[in-house]
């Protein structure tokens, strides 16, 4: 198929899993969205494979309202996920086409296999430059895929995903903040509310991802296991959370949580927003659950 004349007329999908250690919010899937016109990329986690019709549903519900467009065409593969009653129904109501690729010809849904491929690049060089566990996987590919959308690409005249969906739609939802290092030392700021006087002012968390419906940095606190949404945070970039001198031991067990306290710039994701941003429910599980489909 030749690439689509605009944005949304042709998504491809994929499914990534499962991953041997579950993410901090216990997820073993990452589900995958990329425009064919301007090769926007979006990335949801999931814990289980069943949540492919649901969070697609929501996808389709989003481009509608946020960009005012309709997608034509879904291109995946043969996937049990993909190939089910529920999903088969939403796509003939809404008069999407399904395209699928041919058995045995994973190649046909080559857009989608090289996204996953470039990602996983990124998401392994970022956790070992910054000897990170590999429970922060997830947060390594939601990082990668925001990165991924704001690097200038030959196949786009050296533009950026973004720039070009930019140029074509509004895109005042997404904000655009400024890279930093994946798991470099985030001192994010304690307001007076969450500190006495002889507290320190800062805590020192671990810069982990980009908030998608916020205009903030993602840190996380492993002590606590909480999540800092906030641009006020200093980043020591040229330091490593995990390979500085004292850095806490991360046990694979343990759960992120998301601070709940309504001090300014400290805001939660909020629940429903799953499928943008996907540390939302924050329970997790000891292991990833097998493919219940058999694909």
């Amino acid at each position: 198929m030749n690439k689509s004349p605009a944005p949304f007329m042709v998504i491809h999908s994929d499914v990534w899993g499962a991953a041997n250690t579950p993410s901090l919010n216990g997820s073993c899937w990452f589900f995958l969205f990329i425009d064919d016109h301007t090769h926007m990329t979006w990335i949801c986690l999931m814990r289980s494979k069943s949540e492919v019709s649901s969070l697609f549903q929501q996808f389709h519900k989003m481009i509608a309202t946020q960009y005012q467009s309709n997608i034509q065409v879904i291109s995946t593969d043969n996937g049990g996920e993909f190939i089910n009653h529920s999903l088969k129904h939403y796509l003939n109501s809404h008069g999407i086409v399904h395209q699928t690729t041919c058995p045995y010809t994973s190649q046909q849904n080559g857009v989608a296999e090289r996204k996953n491929h470039h990602i996983l690049e990124v998401v392994c060089a970022s956790l070992f430059e910054a000897h990170m566990p590999t429970s922060y996987w997830g947060e390594a590919v939601t990082a990668g895929a925001y990165i991924i959308n704001h690097v200038p690409s030959s196949s786009l005249q050296f533009q950026t995903p973004f720039e070009v969906l930019h140029r074509i739609v509004s895109v005042l939802t997404m904000p655009n903040l400024s890279p930093k290092v994946f798991g470099c030392v985030a001192f994010v700021h304690l307001h007076k509310g969450l500190r006495t006087k002889l507290e320190p002012r800062a805590l020192r968390c671990v810069f982990v991802s980009y908030a998608l419906h916020q205009k903030g940095y993602r840190c996380y606190h492993p002590p606590s296991r909480k999540i800092y949404v906030t641009l006020d945070v200093v980043f020591h970039e040229t330091t490593m959370y995990y390979y500085s001198a004292g850095s806490p031991q991360w046990e694979a067990g343990d759960e992120a949580q998301t601070s709940t306290n309504p001090a300014d710039n400290l805001d939660v994701i909020a629940q429903g927003n799953r499928l943008i941003d996907p540390l939302d429910n924050l329970e997790t599980s000891n292991e990833c659950p097998g493919d219940e489909n058999g694909s």
